[in-house]
């Protein structure tokens, strides 16, 4: 039979190889704070009033067939519960996202029916708009309303600090919804950490 002494000893190292897995863990993650040096150009338009054709498609998209956050998976009908809302989100939105809603008077009709127009028609072969190219108001009506323009989003990974589509760069928000548990939690608990300094 064991000692009392090596028993201890036993635990003790089991404790040392535990602490030693998570810091090497820890030392694996690497945070890269950096500040983007940006100027987003907007050309002159009319302030951002939701159309009915956008109500609609919004309606649609968030209400009548309940889509989810494509991040975190919180749909209209679950943002009340807190297990499927996992980030406490407080509405569900509609983000523009091949061309954003302020950009559309920037965008060339010729250059919309030549460079995304044909993936449009690859992507969605059987409709109907996308069979002639384009006219200034097809475009502008497109980019406001579309589905293929509109993602459905919470307000969180829409709009939040550090993990909102609109405040932080696309390559760190694309795959957030494919990180594993472990560091999620992690990357969590580091904004929560950033949070409680303000």
């Amino acid at each position: 039979m064991p000692s009392k002494r090596h028993l201890q000893d036993k635990r003790m190292a089991q404790r040392l190889q535990d602490q030693l897995r998570v810091y090497k863990t820890v030392q694996a993650i690497r945070k890269n704070p950096r500040k983007l040096d940006e100027i987003a150009f907007y050309p002159v338009h009319d302030k951002r009033r939701e159309t009915p054709a956008y109500k609609t498609v919004h309606k649609k998209m968030v209400r009548d067939q309940d889509r989810p956050c494509l991040i975190c998976g919180v749909r209209n009908s679950s943002l009340k519960d807190p297990k499927t809302n996992t980030y406490g989100a407080k509405a569900m939105e509609t983000h523009h996202h091949v061309i954003e809603w302020a950009l559309a008077n920037a965008i060339s009709v010729a250059k919309f029916n030549k460079h995304l127009l044909p993936h449009l028609r690859k992507r969605h072969p059987n409709r109907h708009e996308y069979k002639q190219d384009f006219s200034e108001k097809q475009l502008l009506d497109w980019v406001d309303h579309h589905e293929d323009n509109l993602w459905v989003l919470c307000d969180v990974h829409h709009r939040a600090k550090y993990l909102g589509i609109h405040e932080i760069t696309f390559p760190i928000w694309g795959p957030m919804d494919l990180l594993r548990d472990d560091f999620e939690d992690y990357v969590r608990a580091e904004i929560g950490k950033l949070k409680g300094k303000r």
